[in-house]
Formats: structure tokens, C-alpha cells, sequence
């Protein structure tokens, strides 16, 4: 890690600093007057053409101040950035979370990213668990009609898929419907639902063999419920905010990252790397989407059970966000969403 001297820390820190707050460059005159140094303009000037030689700053154009590059923004996240305490915003976050009693977690992770974008300005985001890894709880039919059945399968931490199932045996009636909801619940129930798929074909050979019509039924009826159940889902709010409030030449930046975020299946493998390591996480545009994408940042943590990742929240905006108070309210947020899945086992 390259090292700069306090003169240069100080200075880095003020561009930083007023280039989040103002989203313009900043000259000399300013990081004097705020500087506790008492060093001229002049030396300001000297110090800053300094940092843009060491690949820290850069300038828009010649007669403009200075804005960090992406190194020098990950410096300043790495070893200067200072979070800002919670004290309004974990009552409200607690306020939050308490109204959600009730709800299953997707419903949890949808409030949750329109509540990060309420409160950011920004882009909420939240990404539901993988359904292979949640363990199935419990599973419930109910007779819509003659050979016509919702299925209800909950998942341990609440998560609840519900399809229609059609049947050809038009005899089934709610009586069966409970026999088999009771037999699967009590082969399955705690299981992974990728090892609950793996058991089918092998149960099902087994109900054969006894001419056991009943689970049959019931295994027909549960392999119904869980096709088609790996696609995760992504939560994205409040991209409309973040395009009132931008600059009219990011607008078409902003259109193509929603564009990426809209492909689903390359954006989940980039949310998969995320979410492997465990804590918060700051990603710059170019790293994750695209090299045209460096303007934008996103700030994420994992959830999961004791320690176990399971899905991302997190928040996209403009690279010149507000860190300080987003990155504890992130972090802050994933660690209750985390508490809620653990109390639900």
C-alpha cells in the first residue's frame, strides 16, 4: 500500500470529502480554508498537483480544481473514511423492521430496498437467498377446485413460494390434500430443498413398489411445487430518484447500468462474488458491470445465519455518495435482516 505523508492525508481528505458534498472539483482555495494546516493556496496547489502525479487526483480540465480518481477514492474508503454513528437512523431502522412482523421475508426484502431508497435517495437494492440452500419448513395444499390445487411450501426464515398445481386425478379431495401435506412435511421438514429434490425420485420408486396411490400423489404434487424454484429474486427501488437527481449527462450512464441490473443472470453472479466475503463491501461500477459504469458505486453486505451468507442488501448511487452515512446504515441494516432469519428458525 503506497503511503502518504500527513500534509498529503489532510489534503486527500478534503478533496475527497467536499467532492461527495459538492459533486464538482475542488480548487486550492477551498481545502486551505478548510484545511487545520494554515498553508497557503499556493501550497495547497503544490500538494494537490502532487497527489494528481501519484494518480490520487485528477483534473477535469486545466482551468478546474481536483476530483479523486478510484485509486484515490479507495484509499480514502480503506484508511481515512470515519463512519458516521447511527442515532436517528437505527431508531427508525428498528422502527422499520419491528412493522414487518407478519410478513414473509420476500416481502421483508422488497419493504427493505424501497426503505433503503426512502432513506438514501438512492437505489435500494435487496437479493433473496438462494431457494436450493433455504430448508423447507413446511408445505400446505389447498382444493381450489376440482384438479386444481394451490401449493403453499414456507422455508425455514419465513421465505413462501406458492404456485397452482393442476392434477389429473379429479377424485383428490381436501382430506388427501392434508394426508399428503402431513406425510411430506414429516419426510422433509429441516431438509435443503436441493437435497429434498434429490430424495424425490427415490421416494417415488419406493411408493410404486407399494402401490401406495396416496404418496404418489403427494410426491407428484411436491415436485410441481419446487420446479422452476431457483431463480433468486432481486428487489431494485427508487431508480427514478436517482435519475431526477443526477446530472442530465449520467442519465444514460444510470440507463445502462439499470440495463445491466435488468439482466438478471450476469448480475446474480456478480451479486454471488459479493456476497462470498462477509461484511460491507464498496464496489466501484468498472469493477462489478462495465468499464463505462466507473461513476456509479454500490455499497453491500451479506445476510445469512450465524455467519452463513444468503443474500446481499445494499444501495447504488453516484461514486461521490454519501459513505459515511451509508456504509454503517448498510451494514447496520443486514446485520437485523440476519437476526430476523435466526429468530424465525
Amino acid at each position: 500500500m503506497e503511503k502518504l505523508n500527513a500534509r498529503e492525508l489532510d489534503v486527500l481528505s478534503i478533496v475527497v470529502e467536499g467532492y461527495i458534498d459538492k459533486g464538482t472539483p475542488i480548487g486550492s482555495r477551498y481545502v486551505a480554508k478548510k484545511s487545520k494546516l494554515n498553508l497557503s493556496p499556493a501550497t495547497m496547489r503544490n500538494v494537490m498537483a502532487d497527489l494528481t502525479e501519484k494518480g490520487f487526483l485528477k483534473q477535469p480540465h486545466a482551468s478546474a480544481g481536483r476530483i479523486p480518481t478510484k485509486k484515490g477514492l479507495r484509499f480514502y474508503l480503506n484508511n481515512i473514511l470515519k463512519p458516521k454513528p447511527l442515532l436517528y437512523e437505527k431508531k427508525k431502522i428498528k422502527e422499520y423492521f419491528n412493522s414487518t412482523v407478519g410478513y414473509d421475508f420476500s416481502q421483508i426484502l422488497e419493504r427493505t430496498s424501497r426503505f433503503i431508497s426512502n432513506e438514501t435517495a438512492l437505489v435500494g437494492l435487496a437479493v433473496s437467498p438462494e431457494v436450493s440452500f433455504m430448508r423447507w419448513k413446511h408445505i400446505d395444499f389447498v382444493l381450489v377446485k376440482p384438479g386444481l390445487v394451490m401449493a403453499i411450501l414456507v422455508f425455514e426464515g419465513g421465505m413462501v413460494h406458492s404456485r397452482l398445481v393442476a392434477v389429473e386425478d379429479l377424485r383428490i379431495n381436501s382430506d388427501d390434500l392434508v394426508k399428503f401435506s402431513n406425510f411430506l412435511n414429516e419426510k422433509f421438514s429441516g431438509k435443503p430443498l436441493f437435497e429434498v429434490k434429490g430424495q424425490f425420485l427415490k421416494e417415488m420408486e419406493e411408493a410404486k413398489k407399494k402401490f401406495n396411490e396416496l404418496y404418489i400423489n403427494a410426491l407428484t404434487l411436491a415436485q410441481y411445487t419446487c420446479e422452476a424454484e431457483d431463480e433468486r429474486e432481486i428487489f431494485v427501488e427508487g431508480t427514478h430518484k436517482v435519475i431526477g437527481s443526477i446530472d442530465p449527462k449520467d442519465v444514460e450512464r444510470m440507463k445502462s447500468l439499470l440495463e445491466y441490473i435488468e439482466k438478471r443472470s450476469e448480475f446474480l453472479k456478480i451479486l454471488d462474488k459479493i456476497e462470498e466475503g462477509k461484511g460491507i463491501f464498496i464496489h466501484f461500477g468498472n469493477e462489478l458491470f462495465d468499464p463505462d459504469l466507473g461513476e456509479w458505486s454500490i455499497i453491500s453486505s451479506p445476510y445469512g445465519v450465524y455467519g452463513e451468507p444468503l443474500g446481499i442488501i445494499g444501495t447504488i448511487g453516484p461514486i461521490h455518495m454519501e459513505y459515511s452515512k451509508l456504509i454503517p446504515m448498510v451494514d447496520y441494516m443486514a446485520k437485523m435482516l440476519s437476526k430476523i432469519l435466526e429468530a424465525r428458525l
